[in-house]
């Protein structure tokens, strides 16, 4: 049975109960994924922990420095459909717990974002359910990944799987194996060409690709994965490779990733059914936001209707998830620009982040509204042209605790008068339906264009 919620109170900063719905798989990629995003400091760290207990045998202790001081004592709830497993302090003040009846085939692999690990290191051998079992929540935040090791010896015997989905990850086509030193301990080695380096120099991006790999490999249908920032140490290219893996192995298993990259917020995936959450500090505590069905439906419909403008979610827009806040939208991509450049002729500043390069028109901003106001931004602006007032009723009207305005001009930039133009013949109709009498050509030309890209 898939994991739908979990409930969290008394964790750290969670004075209040927080509550984090889990996206449940359906066979469409993506569609288990749950992103988790927040500046530092803000608690999906937290969260990930929280999940870190339902593993492992042994009992837990939540120590005085992971219990919020205001509460003194934390519940943890699982909630698998109708069925609920609560983990929660003996009594206030304690570090000892108690867990009622536990749901039953609950088993999650959790991935922290410590992943350094000894490259010199002893024989042990361990399944993914050895692995999980051993699990535990540590009095302290380790630096190095526990027991990583264990589930190396286990690759070497057969790592024909693991090595498909880490050419996957890595781009290329991976050499490694393990050696004994004359000292007795192992080691990784690594093949580049004639060349050999052992896993005392192992880069962080590489090691954070195995334990990424190691996570999802052995994984079956229906199994839960928690990787905290997958990013770590991981070149743009290698972020982009990675996120694709996760959106296809979340079609029929739950990952739930905590992250602070853009290349993560995977729009396919949100429009599949993911979910995604913005965590974030207040004076009350930790505070989870999280985008109802129809905040995502919106983020869908914008992606698919600019497509002709396809920066209105591209790479700059996505790091809306991961802004603070003082969010100014625009209805275009020379507003972004020219503004600035106004506001230094005026020898004044703009206390704030432009949302991208723009959201593709007047008519999407509120629907952008409504997605930073569920993520729980507080600060939100929006700049219209002058010719458009009675879009800035409905604006005002709609979100009162916003600022909207109009600039005392038509639009930013004076505009030329322009002729009219021919008709121009592309490869796509009016339906962006590829012309049959280009289905040969351009076939030919891909065709060129990969043999060049795989010599």
């Amino acid at each position: 049975m898939p994991l739908t919620q979990i409930e969290i109170v008394g964790y750290r900063g969670f004075a209040e109960r927080g509550t984090l719905s889990v996206a449940v798989q359906t066979g469409k990629p993506g569609s288990g994924l749950t992103i988790l995003t927040g500046s530092n400091n803000s608690g999906k760290s937290s969260i990930l922990e929280c999940l870190r207990t339902k593993s492992g045998n042994q009992p837990i202790s939540f120590t005085v420095g992971v219990r919020n001081a205001s509460v003194d004592s934390v519940e943890i709830v699982f909630v698998a459909g109708e069925e609920r497993e609560v983990l929660q302090s003996t009594v206030k003040g304690s570090s000892e717990t108690k867990r009622s009846k536990a749901i039953e085939n609950l088993s999650i692999f959790v991935l922290p974002s410590r992943r350094s690990f000894n490259p010199y290191f002893g024989r042990s051998d361990w399944s993914r359910d050895q692995f999980v079992a051993n699990t535990s929540l540590p009095p302290q935040r380790s630096p190095t990944l526990s027991n990583f090791e264990s589930r190396l010896f286990r690759i070497a015997k057969d790592p024909g799987s693991f090595n498909v989905i880490l050419e996957q990850a890595l781009g290329i086509k991976p050499e490694w194996t393990i050696d004994q030193s004359d000292q007795g301990t192992y080691f990784l080695k690594f093949y580049n060409g004639k060349h050999t380096h052992s896993s005392d120099g192992m880069g962080d991006g590489i090691i954070n690709v195995f334990a990424i790999v190691d996570s999802l490999y052995d994984s079956k249908p229906g199994d839960i994965i928690v990787i905290d920032e997958p990013e770590l140490s991981l070149h743009p290219s290698l972020q982009k490779r990675v996120a694709k893996l996760l959106h296809q192995y979340s079609g029929d298993r739950q990952i739930i990733v905590s992250t602070h990259s853009p290349y993560f917020v995977d729009l396919a995936s949100l429009t599949n059914g993911a979910n995604l959450a913005r965590i974030i500090g207040t004076e009350r505590g930790t505070v989870i936001n999280q985008l109802s069905e129809g905040a995502k439906k919106i983020i869908a419909r914008l992606a698919t209707k600019n497509l002709y403008n396809p920066h209105v979610f591209g790479l700059d827009a996505r790091e809306l998830f991961f802004q603070e806040e003082r969010i100014i939208l625009t209805e275009g991509q020379e507003d972004v620009l020219m503004y600035p450049k106004i506001a230094e002729q005026l020898q004044t500043e703009i206390n704030g982040s432009f949302f991208g390069w723009g959201a593709g028109g007047v008519g999407n901003i509120a629907g952008l509204c409504e997605i930073l106001k569920e993520l729980g931004f507080k600060k939100v602006a929006a700049l219209l042209d002058g010719n458009q007032a009675s879009k800035l009723r409905i604006l005002r009207n709609r979100f009162p605790e916003y600022f909207f305005d109009e600039i005392p001009a038509a639009d930013v930039r004076t505009k030329p008068a322009r002729a009219a133009s021919n008709e121009v013949m592309g490869l796509v109709d009016p339906e962006l339906k590829l012309r049959a009498d280009f289905v040969n050509p351009l076939t030919d030309l891909f065709s060129r264009l990969s043999r060049h890209m795989n010599a």
